[in-house]
């Protein structure tokens, strides 16, 4: 994945979950955070870990339990983050379990058409791969953006636009 793609993403879910404009474009470049390891020649370990978002969520429980309404968007924040170690296990091994261990899990999936037969069979395949990411891991060509990225990115000013005529119509 991309870091078009990372950002791209959970602002589009955002939007849909209804998150104001302004908070949810904001937010966006918190998706592309966890991709900052790779300054540490970790990439996919440092930064990936489950914990961050965590650290974050839990005493955001006990700041909104006091009616603390700025805390409000720790909620989203972290959402944004969450989205990129998601979007990552199905694009490789990501250390989610980090520091407790370097095992990188991930996820394959797909699904598999047998065109032999009038009508098509599908059958659906998930399997995890679990196997340690070796520290450190120097990653090099990192992509920004991807043709694919682009493609979700024209989709989403197009459903910026329609939502925005829309409103004032």
């Amino acid at each position: 994945m991309d870091l078009l793609f990372h950002m791209l993403i959970p602002t589009m879910l955002a939007l849909i979950a209804g998150l104001d404009r302004k908070k949810a474009f904001m937010l966006a470049p918190i998706a592309i955070i966890p991709d900052l390891d790779i300054f540490f020649n970790a990439h996919r370990v440092y930064l990936h870990t489950i914990f961050i978002p965590l650290a974050v969520f839990i005493p955001l429980l006990y700041y909104l339990k006091k009616g603390n309404q700025r805390s409000r968007i720790f909620l989203p924040a972290s959402l944004y983050y969450l989205s990129h170690l998601l979007l990552d296990l199905f694009n490789g091994r990501v250390a989610i379990f980090w520091p407790l261990t370097n095992i990188g899990y991930g996820l394959k999936t797909s699904i598999i058409v047998n065109q032999q037969s009038l009508i098509l069979i599908t059958q659906p395949h998930v399997e995890l791969v679990a196997k340690p990411i070796p520290i450190p891991n120097v990653v090099t060509n990192v992509a920004a953006a991807t043709s694919e990225s682009v493609i979700i990115a024209i989709l989403f000013v197009a459903i910026l636009l329609a939502t925005q005529y829309k409103k004032k119509h």
